[in-house]
């Protein structure tokens, strides 16, 4: 069968949560002898980052694509759009359509930036939801938040986690220090503000142990995180690393001693099973809407004071500890890139009646 997925540029080194999916995807599918891959979005006429600009949406999820229609050159049998955003041409199409949805927003945007990028997601969702055949939800959690914010009927959701490349993975000879790393966007609904007051509750109840926070990203909360930081006097324990090369992940996840995954929501939460992949523990919120099944073996924490008290217990207990590793590697195992290539080309076949 002939698979059109609906994505932005694969580059060499994935922008975020979204590009590494399509990466996997493209690279897990192409291994299936029943699919025929094709990408129209990989031989842009301008030089317009995949992500990350106000003209990235606008050019990868519809100027290029109606250019493709408009010139007879996309035909499938199946159009997977790999987000909201590549939907927004679902219309135009012929061919059965997939949509992968991996959370719906609920936190109000912050700046002008994020509030554009929210109108035309939401147009895209929009489209996904009306003219998709089947939308495949990234989590239980997902699919639940689909149904009650759209009313999407149970037969056309499915669900597939996602996976982890198995390049994550415990490298021995990195060395750990007592740091509890993040590693991700810079914003609103990441809740940092969580971390940095765990760490004002640390250094206040544990004053003879240093430990090091680590903020590995950037985003519009950057300016802001700085300041209480510096508010706060912990210059001494909180450092802002800015983003981390696609090529520097699994060491940088390899060098912290704990994951510190604070966000009050996610679809999935890849960074809890990247970390996991690494031998690294995770420290989540307990109430936080992340799916159950990806953070079954994270430690849940109250509120700061509880975070910095487990953190104190998983540092100093070495038994604590590698049980905590422990639980995490067999946690993790089961996200495989291979398990949702194959559960995905299920999917196309039960749209076109071939299961």
């Amino acid at each position: 069968m002939k698979v059109v997925v609906l994505c932005r540029k694969l580059e060499g080194m994935p922008a975020n949560g979204f590009d590494r999916y399509s990466h996997d995807l493209v690279e897990n599918l192409s291994k299936l002898p029943e699919v025929e891959i094709i990408l129209p979005n990989q031989t842009p006429s301008l030089d317009i980052r995949s992500y990350g600009s106000v003209a990235s949406p606008l050019y990868y999820d519809i100027f290029l694509p109606i250019a493709t229609i408009l010139r007879g050159r996309m035909r499938g049998d199946v159009f997977h759009a790999v987000t909201d955003g590549q939907a927004v041409v679902f219309p135009w199409l012929k061919g059965k359509k997939i949509l992968t949805m991996h959370h719906v927003d609920k936190p109000p945007p912050i700046g002008v930036k994020e509030k554009i990028f929210r109108i035309f997601y939401g147009f895209g969702t929009r489209m996904g939801v009306e003219h998709a055949d089947m939308i495949i939800c990234i989590s239980e959690q997902t699919k639940k938040e689909i149904q009650e914010a759209y009313g999407v009927e149970d037969s056309r959701l499915c669900i597939i986690n996602h996976s982890v490349s198995s390049r994550f993975q415990q490298l021995p000879d990195v060395k750990k220090e007592r740091v509890v790393g993040y590693l991700g966007a810079l914003k609103n609904r990441k809740n940092l503000e969580f971390m940095i007051r765990t760490a004002a509750a640390y250094k206040k109840m544990y004053p003879d142990n240093k430990v090091i926070f680590s903020k590995c990203g950037e985003g519009p909360e950057n300016g802001r995180l700085k300041s209480l930081t510096a508010q706060l006097a912990l210059d001494d324990t909180i450092e802002f690393r800015g983003k981390i090369p696609d090529d520097e992940l699994v060491n940088t996840y390899n060098s912290f001693k704990l994951f510190c995954l604070p966000s009050l929501q996610e679809g999935f939460g890849l960074p809890v099973i990247e970390a996991e992949r690494c031998g690294v523990p995770v420290l989540t919120i307990a109430d936080a809407m992340i799916p159950e099944e990806v953070v079954t073996a994270a430690t849940k924490c109250r509120d700061e004071e509880d975070m910095a008290a487990k953190i104190h217990l998983l540092l100093d207990d070495e038994t604590a500890y590698q049980e905590a590793v422990e639980k995490s590697l067999k946690h993790s195992q089961i996200f495989s890139p291979e398990c949702t290539a194959k559960q995905t080309l299920e999917v196309y076949q039960k749209v076109l009646g071939r299961s």
